[in-house]
């Protein structure tokens, strides 16, 4: 096995001192590191030792032909079990692979019609109340975060329970968006205290565990009791069968956990992807106008179905594009090997540590010229299929890869569909360049909000194909554009 150790800083605090730097701004601090030492980046955290790998064959290699090496670093699976339970995010080995088959035909092609039917209906229950405001002010400004943080929450409810939950206003809502950051705060942090303690924080983290566990246990229990197949996630779960296994199903704590999982994540990356998808949009009108007359060539008038994703290919590489600029993952758990490894020709001992950012991969320059330029047609199939593997992978990837990826895909490109089809979105006046901060999805710091009027009469005409010559260029360093 090679020997060595690869470059990176020497810190004679232990690590310490990098781990402060990397706290105060982890997107800035692997973009930099990357570029002073290359595709392989070591650092010694107390009695760890830390590998950053940033070349795509070294993240394969970790995460596919080597990803049973490995384990998920048990820190922050342990925060993520405090109310994940032992859901499919947690487990490892053969009872993971066993979660995995179970859960897996929630997300099967033919159920895919009725998701994407909750997610117009949704979106539409949205849009309308947005086109009213329209009517009465001529146009309306919308705090695009907060507003599509309510929307995927309303969609997973309804796809996962069949429930309709006002996001905005619901004790869920509230108790999501706590547990989101009390898992940033407990994940960065080196110690914590014990959740009896009577601190406001503590009460705020009982009171949403509580909350959400009370919530999705008597959606399971009235299931149950109905026995009825209503074709969403939860019937789903509670139906399955091991075919491949004993044979055995799902007991209720289990479906719990899962559904618990499904919930959590299942609405925070989708809001993440999608609000930084329509901030681009918004910030260059040419493209948007490109997306808007494909939907009125493809949809003429009427409401997107599943059946049309394949036509709308530029709404999706906009998505696409998105996801390379804004991963809402912008690092994969961290992996800890469990023998001496190796891994892009160096050894990485038991109990080393292995890193992955896809915000730093997706920005590389090798892979991805101008990296900052907004440019759809990276993602044309010609273009797309001379990317190395794992050089763009905002889902991660190998046997972890996020099982509801198809799924947030198509909700991502449905949602963006309902609202272009029906309204022009530009900045608000006053917004600036937004900020990304990774919280449990990457995030705008500030906040973005944007400027929404109802469209003209749209003109049906063809489709035209690709985007060439219509991209956007942001300034190096920067993560936004001149929208001119």
């Amino acid at each position: 096995m090679p020997s060595g150790v690869p470059p990176g800083p020497r810190d004679w605090t232990f690590g310490f001192s990098e781990l402060r730097k990397m706290q105060r701004d982890i997107l800035a601090y692997w973009t930099d590191l990357h570029r002073r030492y290359g595709d392989v980046v070591y650092i010694r955290i107390g009695p760890y030792r830390s590998y950053t790998f940033f070349h795509p064959d070294a993240i394969r290699e970790t995460i596919v032909a080597k990803a049973k090496q490995f384990r998920r670093f048990p820190k922050p699976m342990q925060v993520l079990a405090q109310w994940n339970g032992n859901s499919l995010i947690i487990t490892e080995g053969e009872e993971w692979l066993r979660q995995r088959r179970m859960v897996q035909p929630a997300f099967h092609p033919k159920r895919f019609d009725r998701y994407a039917a909750c997610m117009v209906d949704r979106t539409r229950n949205l849009l309308d109340r947005w086109l009213t405001r329209i009517k009465d002010e001529t146009s309306i400004e919308v705090e695009i975060d907060r507003a599509m943080t309510d929307l995927t929450l309303d969609i997973i409810c309804k796809t996962m329970f069949d429930a309709q939950i006002d996001a905005a206003t619901s004790d869920v809502g509230r108790a999501v968006a706590i547990l989101s950051e009390v898992s940033v705060k407990e994940m960065k942090s080196l110690c914590s205290f014990p959740d009896w303690l009577p601190l406001p924080g503590k009460r705020r983290k009982r009171w949403a565990m509580q909350r959400l566990d009370e919530t999705v246990r008597r959606f399971i229990r009235e299931r149950r009791a109905s026995g009825e197949d209503r074709g969403d996630l939860l019937s789903m779960l509670l139906l399955a069968v091991d075919e491949e296994g004993n044979g055995g199903q799902l007991a209720d704590e289990q479906v719990r956990d899962q559904s618990m999982t499904l919930l959590i994540a299942g609405h925070d990356t989708t809001a993440a992807g999608l609000t930084w998808t329509l901030y681009c949009l918004a910030r260059y009108p040419r493209i948007a106008a490109h997306v808007q007359q494909e939907l009125d060539a493809v949809l003429a008038g009427r409401t997107p179905v599943a059946g049309d994703l394949p036509q709308l290919s530029l709404t999706e590489r906009v998505v696409k594009e998105t996801l390379r600029l804004y991963p809402p993952g912008v690092g994969l758990l961290v992996r800890q090997a469990l023998t001496d490894v190796e891994v892009g020709g160096y050894a990485v001992p038991r109990h080393g540590l292995v890193q992955i950012y896809p915000y730093v991969c997706h920005h590389d320059p090798r892979w991805f010229p101008e990296p900052h330029t907004f440019d759809p047609d990276r993602f044309l199939p010609e273009r797309q299929q001379k990317l190395p593997p794992f050089a763009y992978f905002p889902f991660g990837g190998g046997p972890r890869v996020c099982i509801g990826n198809t799924f947030a895909m198509m909700e991502m490109t449905l949602v963006v569909a309902t609202l272009l089809q029906s309204l022009d979105v530009e900045p608000a006046i006053g917004q600036g360049e937004a900020e990304p901060v990774p919280r449990m999805s990457l995030r705008p710091k500030e906040g973005v909000r944007l400027r929404w009027t109802g469209r003209p009469t749209a003109h049906f005409a063809p489709a035209r194909k690709g985007l060439s010559r219509m991209q956007e260029t942001c300034p190096p360093g920067s993560q936004g554009g001149d929208p001119r």
